[in-house]
């Protein structure tokens, strides 16, 4: 199941199902390390001697966000109970703490008592081995802990009882369920301990009078020792959860409005979805500067692993939106992540956990080429994920003008990657070596890795140029030229009529892949390679607009001709990624229609129509249901939507459709 909600302070990190059961827990980096890979925290509730668990066919539930905040809220009805819950989630902006609010309402003619479960189901540190639970009467709260990774779970009643009733057992060992089955009697059998694979449940009992409200409070504290997470369970019992629950909504009310959005220019709907994006591209950002691909776990169930990591290129087009949306704080760390993680050679690695280290890789670094000649081994990285980030890095100038961030950077860093793209060439052609393409599936010479490379190298050229090494500029921007020449020359297929994905240099020269990919054409406009009324620029679009276009009347685009990732039925799924790159290249455009408005209003309200319930964007759709498919969120997808958003606000400027302001709040010009 997909993640409807993700929160996060950018240490400690929750995401929530359909139903508010918590999936996935991340401590102490932003997607590492996970303490429930997809198991559930479940929340039950008894009335009437009968347990119904949230996700109970008999629950209707809407999931989302509240307005302008990173503050999950979901309603879940009831009509056999008369009974509703109100159910608000958070993290704590100020120190790692899960809150749950529950507002019980009681719609019937007389009173009813309400007993509410929580039950819990770690695998702390992504194993069931060695974990230990145990309740504490001192503090009358559940603790479960391995190592150093401790988490104590407790509540509070309106009328200022806690956990009334508790149990603590063992899940998924020797045929056992799980202690959640121990709850469907109202009552739980109070077991104190138990290590292995360890589960636990506690419950709340209210009373809630007739068309009137009750309210339990329900936390989560991780710490690294028992001392650290036992004081906060005392901080979050002196503060009060209500007051907790209320600065940290405050605080992303702030957060999300400190820069001005001009009035009427979003549908209200599309504006949520605008905030939400935001909201998404800051929770997966660890505040040490990694920025991860996705919190779903769920992946793990379709192969080896999952979306938990931090790949350069995409968090390159993270940070450059979360810098023209004013958000630089965010992205500065994550530049200084890059630096300390660049290969001495100038080179970054195909991706990486948040903590720095090496993130698991398919990418091969055996030699199949012939033309390799000496023993030089395939390098395993996908060269647009440094020339990209080079790239973000001159976005990043432009927004912040912090000069001497870059003059810091520029010798351990640009001058590396610059002088690392200037020399992975091929002598004979001009073009880059071999490298994995944006995909992450064919070896080769892509035509977006060629664009990408010369606006890492112009990037690269124009950050010298300031600093005054001339030397360095004219290197740089003479590699550029004549890597843009080779591209034009070698990667255009008459045939086609395009450019193509990808090709290979071969003793006997360039071989074509003659296959559409929607990449090619983006990385030509988004890195400058091209203008847009160059012919073959105007070619490629004309190829893109009639391969890729999803046939079913789902439309969107899809990545490339016979893509079979994920795909389940005789067409390639369209992505929100490379359907809003079309609204991009159009907003793009020198000369801008009422045609064209109308053609990127259509992708942004098809963007809005097949969101996900909980209001996030997936990777990809089914091309005939619009069910969405793989990581759900995908940090990249809300990017593009954001950016989409403050092209479109730009152009909107331009035409004169908005007011022009005395000073641009997302440009700051």
């Amino acid at each position: 199941m997909a993640r409807a909600i993700v929160l996060s302070n950018g240490e400690f990190m929750v995401c929530l199902d359909d139903y508010g059961y918590i999936r996935d827990i991340y401590y102490p980096y932003v997607g590492l390390y996970n303490h429930v890979v997809g198991f559930k925290h479940r929340i039950g509730v008894y009335v009437d001697q009968k347990l119904t668990w949230l996700d109970d066919p008999s629950w209707k539930i809407n999931v989302g966000y509240k307005k302008e905040t990173m503050v999950a809220r979901l309603v879940c009805k009831n009509e056999d109970l008369n009974i509703s819950l109100v159910i608000e989630n958070a993290v704590y902006n100020e120190a790692n703490v899960f809150m749950r609010k529950v507002d019980i309402y009681n719609y019937r003619e007389d009173s009813a008592e309400v007993r509410l479960f929580f039950g819990q189901e770690f695998m702390i540190d992504e194993g069931k081995k060695r974990n230990t639970g145990f309740y504490d009467p001192t503090h009358n709260a559940i603790v479960h802990y391995k190592g150093r990774r401790v988490f104590i779970i407790n509540g509070l009643t309106q009328s200022g009882s806690g956990i009334d009733d508790y149990t603590v057992g063992a899940f998924e060992f020797e045929g056992k369920e799980g202690s959640y089955k121990d709850a469907e009697d109202g009552e739980l059998t109070k077991n104190a301990v138990e290590h292995g694979s360890v589960d636990s449940v506690v419950r709340f009992c209210t009373s809630c009078e007739s068309s009137n409200k009750s309210t339990v409070y329900y936390w989560i504290c991780a710490g690294k020792s028992l001392d650290e997470a036992y004081a906060l369970n005392t901080k979050v019992q002196t503060k009060t959860p209500e007051a907790m629950m209320h600065s940290t909504e405050q605080f992303w009310k702030a957060w999300s409005t400190k820069r001005p959005f001009p009035e009427n220019i979003l549908t209200p709907s599309k504006k949520k979805l605008f905030d939400t994006s935001l909201f998404i591209l800051r929770a997966h950002a660890d505040n040490r500067g990694g920025i991860i691909a996705s919190a779903d776990s769920n992946m793990m169930e379709f192969g080896k692993d999952d979306y938990s990591y931090m790949w350069p290129r995409d968090a390159a087009f993270i940070v450059s939106t979360l810098d023209k949306a004013g958000y630089s704080e965010v992205t500065k760390p994550f530049f200084l992540f890059c630096k300390e993680v660049l290969h001495e050679d100038g080179y970054l690695h195909h991706r990486f956990r948040s903590d720095k280290s090496l993130g698991s890789t398919w990418h091969s670094t055996t030699a199949q080429k012939e033309w390799l000649k000496d023993k030089i081994l395939q390098l395993p990285i996908q060269e647009d994920e440094s020339s990209a980030v080079l790239f973000a890095l001159w976005k990043h100038y432009v927004a912040t003008k912090d000069i001497e961030f870059i003059e810091a950077l520029f010798k351990p860093f640009i001058e590396k990657i610059a002088n690392f793209l200037v020399n992975f060439r091929d002598q004979k052609t001009g073009l880059p070596l071999h490298s994995y393409d944006l995909w992450e599936e064919k070896i080769g010479v892509s035509t977006y890795t060629c664009a990408s490379v010369y606006g890492g190298l112009i990037a690269a050229a124009n950050f010298s140029e300031m600093l005054g090494k001339r030397n360095h500029m004219r290197i740089y921007r003479d590699a550029a030229k004549e890597i843009r020449k080779a591209a034009v020359d070698h990667l255009f297929s008459h045939k086609l009529n395009s450019f193509v994905r990808i090709a290979y240099l071969e003793k006997d020269g360039v071989v074509l892949d003659e296959t559409v990919d929607a990449s090619s054409l983006f990385g030509l406009w988004y890195f400058d390679m091209l203008p847009q009324d160059h012919p073959l620029f105007l070619a490629t679009e004309e190829q893109v607009q009639k391969r890729l276009k999803n046939p079913t009347e789902l439309g969107g685009f899809i990545r490339y001709e016979n893509d079979a990732y994920f795909r389940s039925k005789d067409k390639s799924n369209p992505w929100f990624i490379t359907t809003m790159w079309e609204a991009q290249r159009v907003l793009q455009r020198p000369i801008f229609s009422d045609r064209d408005i109308e053609y990127v209003r259509n992708i942004l309200d098809w963007v809005e129509k097949y969101q996900y319930l909980s209001g996030i964007l997936g990777e990809q759709l089914d091309p005939y249901t619009g069910e969405t498919l793989s990581a759900t969120p995908l940090v990249w997808s809300h990017a593009v939507y954001v950016e989409t958003v403050l092209m479109y606000i730009e152009k909107m400027r331009q035409i004169g459709v908005i007011e022009t302001q005395p000073m641009d709040p997302f440009t700051g010009e």
